[in-house]
């Protein structure tokens, strides 16, 4: 392993000296991560990009002990996705639009150090109420980008260099599939803080939170929401925004029904608190017209809206309780709506589900989904 102390831009330019980029003139750590040491690297010519580097511990809480594997998947998925790979007949088919995922200039495995594009400095989550982001089709283009991704997957292998992508414990990504749990068997923590049942969310996670360990129908981003997504504005007429999907570290194989759910959970946080401008909508509609017109593949049904419901509740019911979107008054609202459509999914209510927050919006577009097997 390096000398070099990657957690500090000190050990950062000895790095770029010792494998001569001696050209590299500023280095800087960005703030906002918390997993990981990121950051951005400016060169003589004012040419930019972004190290990522993974420790076995969190960056925010060192006690924290987390596999650096974690980079290896991530420097993986952008092998296979990133527009760098352009030849691939996988990259081939997802849709040459404003959407991209970051592009992956090199990896140094040994020292769990990847090198990216730079997408820029604002995310979609800050980016949210800027006046001239058109946030209605930001939300469809973002949309039509993982339905592609998720149909284009289906028999992609995320085994590492040397594993055998034949074998099926190889096929995906043990980290992320432990972690994405995280909400699920947490959620007793909310519901009782909050004072609802926690029978609840024990029902919750082995009936559901049990199948994140075995879903296998594609590859899903794994931690897809507005804040993994880097926005820059062009004048291009072509393209007037530009979207860059980066953090593929919790990459994995599972259902197409988180990704969709967590992006939708976020996108009806923001759509609430900062300014109604119907991200949440746009993304649902067009993801479900994506899916539905590609005849080569099983159409959405009853079963994964069940899925995408439930991950939907469990986020906007957990995570508001730990990162602060609103008062305490606000908050319990959050709780009380997840908790409403969890106990309408398990009653097989699904004329309430129509009404929730979820789906009242896109009712019309939606009902034919539940009308299905």
């Amino acid at each position: 392993m390096s000398s070099h102390d990657l957690t500090t831009e000190d050990g950062i330019r000895a790095y770029l000296k010792a494998v001569g980029r001696s050209k590299e003139v500023e280095v800087t750590l960005l703030s906002g991560g918390t997993a990981n040491y990121v950051y951005r690297i400016v060169g003589i010519h004012g040419y930019k990009s972004i190290f990522k580097h993974a420790a076995p511990y969190l960056h925010i809480n060192k006690s924290f002990a987390f596999d650096p594997t974690r980079m290896d998947y991530e420097a993986r998925a952008l092998s296979i996705f990133s527009p760098a790979n352009s030849d691939s007949p996988i990259t081939r088919k997802l849709p040459k639009t404003a959407v991209h995922p970051v592009r992956l200039i090199s990896y140094d495995q040994e020292r769990k150090l990847l090198c990216i594009a730079d997408g820029g400095d604002r995310n979609l989550k800050n980016a949210y109420d800027d006046s001239k982001l058109n946030i209605r089709l930001v939300g469809e283009e973002l949309a039509k980008w993982v339905a592609a991704l998720h149909m284009c997957s289906k028999e992609i292998s995320l085994a590492l260099l040397g594993q055998d992508p034949t074998a099926s414990n190889n096929k995906n990504n043990p980290i992320a599939v432990k972690i994405y749990r995280h909400s699920y068997t947490n959620l007793h923590t909310a519901l009782s803080q909050h004072g609802h049942d926690t029978k609840l969310a024990d029902r919750i996670n082995e009936e559901f939170g049990s199948l994140l360990e075995t879903d296998d129908e594609c590859v899903c981003h794994g931690d897809f929401w507005p804040g993994n997504v880097l926005v820059k504005l062009n004048t291009s007429q072509q393209k007037a925004v530009d979207l860059t999907i980066v953090d593929w570290e919790m990459v994995r194989r599972g259902t197409s029904a988180t990704d969709v759910g967590q992006f939708a959970a976020e996108a009806f946080l923001l759509d609430r608190f900062r300014g109604g401008r119907g991200l949440l909508p746009a993304f649902l509609n067009a993801y479900a017209a994506a899916r539905e017109s590609d005849n080569t593949h099983k159409t959405l049904g009853k079963g994964w809206l069940r899925r995408v419901a439930v991950h939907w509740a469990v986020h906007v019911a957990y995570w508001p309780t730990r990162v602060a979107w609103t008062d305490k008054e606000g908050t319990q609202q959050l709780v009380d709506i997840g908790v409403d459509v969890l106990e309408g999914i398990l009653d097989d209510d699904w004329e309430s589900l129509l009404e929730s927050p979820l789906l009242k919006c896109v009712k019309e577009g939606w009902a034919p989904i539940i009308a299905k097997v």
